[in-house]
Order: C-alpha cells, then structure tokens, then sequence
C-alpha cells in the first residue's frame, strides 16, 4: 500500500511526497533522506517509516528533540504504528501520512530537494534576506558585474552585444554568447553558437541544447569567467552542516489544523482541496449527531418528550397487566 507523507509550510502550502510503501522511508535534516526537512531542531536522520506487516511504524533514530504522535512521544530506538491522518512531530515541524491508492512520486530526489528549498526560501522572505539568484562575473574585464535571475522561466542572454541583459567588454565573447533561464530551483543554460563556445567546469557542452548549471561549476565565455550564486542553495547547505538545536523540555509546538481525507481507493493521485472540502461537508461530524439526538445546548425537543411519554405509558400499562393476572 501506498504512503503518502504530507508537508505543510507556515503559509499553508502542502508538499505531498508518496512512496510504493516497500521502502524504508529516511525522514530528516541531511542531503540523503527522503523527505528532507531543513530546520535546525530537526536531527540530521530524525526517523523513518517502515513497513510492519498490512501497517506501517515510525521508527525514531535517537533524534535529539524526539519524536511525536499527536501528544505522545516514541521512545529514542523505538517505534509505534501510525495510522492514515497521524500527525507526527519531529523537532518543531509537523507532517501528515496518509496510507491510500495514491500514484507514487515519479522522482521522489527532486521532489525532496524542491520542498528543502522552499522551506528555505520561505524562512528567508520572514527575515528580509535576499535569495535571489545571481550570475556573477569573477574572472576577466568585467568583474564584479552582476546578473540577477529574479524571473522564473524568463531567458536571460550574456554576450558582448549592448542589448544583452548581461553585456560584456571581452573580444573573445561571441555578441549573443549564452542563454540563461531558471526554472524553479533549476538554472538552465544553452550555447547560443558562440564562436569559442562555452565550457562548464571541464565540460563544453554541444550548441543549442539546454544544460544544467550547478552552484559549484563556474562557466567560462571567452575570456571571462561567470559564477552562479544561489543564496537558498547556500542557506540550505548551512543548515544541513550545522548540529541539532536542542528543544525547551517543555516547548510547546501545537499541531497545525487536519485536512480531511479522501479514502476513495480509485484515486490515482492525492485528493485535492475540493475533494477534501466536498468530503467533509458530506459527513456529519459527531457534535452534529449528538445535536440530532438531544436539540441544540443538550435541551430534549418537544418529539424527544412525546416518545419518553409513550414508552412511560407502555411500561406502567405493563405494570398493571401484570398485576391483574396475579390476582386472578
């Protein structure tokens, strides 16, 4: 069976990862897990979920701020079976697990990697920093000149040509040299035909085909040199490195509020909002039953009085018959 390990940010946005459930699922700080959550009070391999039998058990991994089911904490080394719609908390974040026939996540590494990055992204736009990403010229006439990649899926060109958005003095850079475009957490780059070409690290990739340009690898057109700065990626990198911040004892982290499940088994992928919204408005919640049974505020209305009459009647009626066949 399916299970499906939901996130949610501070701004409410959801990330939604689902694993065939044959796996042992690593939950976390460090680059290696497969749901990664980047907060310090999270240990770098907080716990894990695994298959137990038709169940599944959360497993803590001696994290330093311990491991929770609701209100109730796993002992270090230890585990207990969790349920679909479990809220679990590990250090001050809280995820969901829903058990259901949803479609598994095709690349379950970049998924992982795009929720670290937001969660990042989202810290640092509470406190004012700057994560944009850069394209920084460190080596040859123009150094210190800085490209800013602030729109997503936008196409960015670097050559000697005026017009270009990052327009270099360098002879041996071609007029319109490189294209550069970020996609998400991904920047992208393509030789636009540039008579030197263009090389990425030691690589020099072929004309006209988009690759992938990583923080570490710096790009050289002509003679000079560009390098990429991505402060999340950077961020990121910091918190995964740094030791686990320990928690108050009695540091209190209340549960952000449960989005109700579709348990359908057809569904091919997670329920939607609306699928959430309908299913709910569709059920009667107990407070509603208990509302039916005796009126609003606990008061009996009045058909509640007219049945306990009835039955009071029926019964001393009983009474007497009974007392009638004695004496006969």
């Amino acid at each position: 069976m399916p299970i499906t390990v939901i996130v949610r940010s501070a701004t409410g946005d959801e990330t939604r990862l689902t694993f065939d459930g044959t796996q042992r699922i690593a939950i976390g700080r460090g680059a290696g897990c497969d749901v990664r959550l980047p907060d310090a009070t999270v240990s770098h391999r907080h716990a894990s979920l695994r298959a137990h039998g038709a169940d599944f058990a959360l497993f803590d991994e001696e994290s330093t701020n311990g491991t929770f089911v609701g209100g109730i904490a796993i002992a270090a080394r230890t585990s207990r079976i969790v349920r679909s719609g479990d809220q679990i908390r590990l250090g001050r974040v809280w995820i969901e697990v829903r058990i259901n026939h949803s479609a598994v996540t095709r690349d379950v590494a970049t998924a992982t990697r795009e929720l670290a990055l937001s969660f990042v992204a989202q810290d640092m736009a509470t406190r004012g920093a700057d994560a944009t990403m850069k394209i920084c010229v460190v080596e040859g006439r123009d150094q210190g000149a800085i490209l800013r990649l602030a729109q997503q899926d936008h196409f960015y060109v670097v050559g000697r040509a005026a017009e270009c958005d990052l327009p270099l003095s360098d002879p041996d850079a071609s007029r319109q040299h490189i294209r550069v475009v970020r996609r998400r957490t991904m920047v992208q780059l393509q030789d636009l035909g540039a008579k030197n070409g263009v090389w990425i690290g030691e690589t020099r990739p072929s004309p006209a085909v988009d690759v992938v340009w990583r923080t570490h690898q710096v790009v050289r057109v002509g003679s000079t040199v560009l390098s990429l700065v991505e402060p999340i990626v950077n961020a990121l990198t910091a918190i995964e490195s740094a030791p686990d911040e320990a928690l108050a004892p009695n540091a209190y982290f209340p549960p952000p509020p449960p989005v109700a499940e579709n348990t359908s088994i057809l569904t091919s992928g997670p329920a939607s909002a609306a699928d959430d919204a309908t299913k709910a408005s569709s059920i009667p919640s107990a407070a509603n039953s208990r509302g039916r049974k005796k009126g609003r505020a606990g008061i009996w209305t009045p058909t509640d009085l007219l049945v306990m009459t009835a039955a009071l009647c029926v019964f001393l009626l009983s009474i007497a018959g009974l007392v009638w066949l004695l004496h006969g």
